[in-house]
């Protein structure tokens, strides 16, 4: 019975890092397409999670079957309820990608100059993806120490996100005042540069969980 436990938990697991594994590739396709502005890399972005829900209901799924099988108690019953959150945390994380590469490739078909944006949302998108690919690092982490420390690392780039998403917010404000009659497409893309910083925040809850799935206590102190 124990062994069967231990198998279907090494499935979810395993099936959650493949689906982290499609979101990081598709998040790397994001950041292409923003540092080359290439629609067709958006594209590509949303394809690679066409099938994301698909995949999530798999999981969650299986925990459920795993939970009413086996009813696991203490540690092992925070890492079946952390993974079944994480799933929720990866379609959001999805969600903010494939709406992020679609609003981008509708922003370079338009009329807005994005060349004085471009290199503030650039390191925006290079830092969330930094922090999406801490996260997800971690369901595969059990050592407490080392996931202490790649929360803190994904805490630096929620704040670096933070901090340059505001930069941006006065970018666009200040672009604004100059060019009123597109001030409505302004406002949009900065709109879609909140997928990115959104993106980072997730990151955060990601490890929080798979804190709370190694020590236990409240998610919220971490």
């Amino acid at each position: 019975m124990l062994q069967k436990y231990e198998e279907r938990l090494s499935e979810i697991k395993k099936m959650l890092l493949g689906l982290g594994s499609d979101i990081i590739m598709a998040s790397e396709k994001a950041l292409s397409g923003m540092e080359s502005l290439d629609v067709t890399r958006f594209e590509s972005a949303r394809t690679l999670l066409k099938n994301v829900e698909t995949q999530a209901n798999a999981i969650d799924n299986e925990i459920v079957v795993t939970l009413a099988l086996f009813g696991p108690e203490a540690k092992d019953l925070r890492k079946m309820v952390a993974y079944l959150k994480i799933t929720n945390e990866l379609v959001k994380i999805a969600e903010n990608i494939r709406s992020f590469s679609k609003r981008m490739a509708l922003h370079l078909q338009g009329d807005v100059p994005l060349i004085s944006l471009h290199e503030y949302s650039t390191h925006l998108c290079k830092t969330s993806v930094q922090a999406v690919t801490l996260a997800l690092g971690t369901i595969d982490i059990g050592d407490k120490d080392t996931l202490e420390d790649t929360y803190r690392k994904v805490k630096v780039e929620e704040s670096k996100s933070d901090d340059l998403y505001s930069i941006l917010e006065k970018n666009i404000l200040s672009d604004i005042t100059k060019t009123i009659d597109q001030s409505a497409d302004f406002i949009q893309i900065l709109s879609t540069m909140r997928k990115l910083e959104r993106m980072a925040d997730r990151s955060v809850n990601i490890v929080q969980l798979m804190i709370f799935s190694r020590v236990g206590g409240e998610m919220k102190t971490y």
